[in-house]
């Protein structure tokens, strides 16, 4: 039997990949060997360490060619050892993995990818979000004085911009993008429609749907300052409506 290639989810950090890797999960889709790869309440694989060292000078094109082979092996082993056996449907989730999304498409040429979005105000106005160590490669230099808010609904929107240009041009039908609040406002439906993307059985998609719970955290950019707001809206407008967030 011919060997797959896996379905991957991603997205911005506390976008919900979580439920979505758990919907593929319980829909048949192989996520890996339990003990070497299950957290406690998660679904991410154990390569942290792998995301530490490469993330930040993949996004920062600071890679050289020996580096980027390395790169390259260091993936394709830890995740042989993981999914030793790929013919049956396989995959995993890790926000940044979208962030490797053209890395991951050369290393696994047929790959499925799960975008996940959510809210870009939610995202920029959340203190989970301080800190994040991608942010400055996807401003430029007239930017670098912004808000931390600002700064943050830029990468927001220039990474989901990248991955969505990236999923639609070279993925195709391998691509599929699924917003946070559609699940959480239509989960059933939106549940069969990722299983079918998987390539599982969609006939449990409404008990599976169970699995999807909206978080109180959901719409919370509302409860901001209205000059705080105003100001992430005007810098994400584009973004925002691209994505559908008007």
């Amino acid at each position: 039997m011919s060997e797959l290639g896996p379905i991957v989810i991603g997205g911005n950090g506390h976008s919900g990949t979580r439920v979505f890797a758990e919907i593929v999960t319980l829909g048949g889709v192989f996520t890996g060997i339990r003990r070497l790869t299950k957290r406690k309440d998660s679904e991410d694989l154990r390569i942290i360490g792998l995301l530490n060292r490469w993330v930040r000078p993949f996004v920062y094109g600071t890679l050289s060619p020996e580096e980027s082979s390395e790169m390259k092996r260091a993936f394709a082993r830890r995740l042989r050892l993981y999914f030793p056996s790929r013919s049956r449907p396989w995959g995993f989730k890790n926000p940044r993995t979208m962030l490797l999304l053209p890395f991951l498409g050369e290393l696994f040429p047929t790959m499925k990818f799960v975008h996940v979005v959510r809210d870009g105000r939610d995202v920029s106005l959340g203190n989970e979000f301080v800190g994040n160590a991608y942010v400055d490669a996807y401003l430029r230099d007239d930017e670098r004085a912004l808000s931390a808010e600002e700064k943050m609904i830029i990468f927001w929107g220039r990474s989901n911009e990248a991955a969505m240009t990236y999923g639609e041009s070279r993925l195709g039908s391998r691509y599929l993008r699924v917003r946070w609040e559609d699940l959480c406002r239509n989960p059933a439906v939106k549940t069969r429609q990722l299983l079918e993307f998987a390539g599982c059985s969609p006939e449990r998609a409404g008990e599976i749907s169970g699995v999807v719970r909206k978080p109180s955290s959901l719409g919370r950019w509302r409860e901001f300052p209205a000059d705080t707001q105003g100001r992430v809206e005007s810098r994400g407008r584009a973004w925002l409506s691209k994505l559908g967030y008007e």
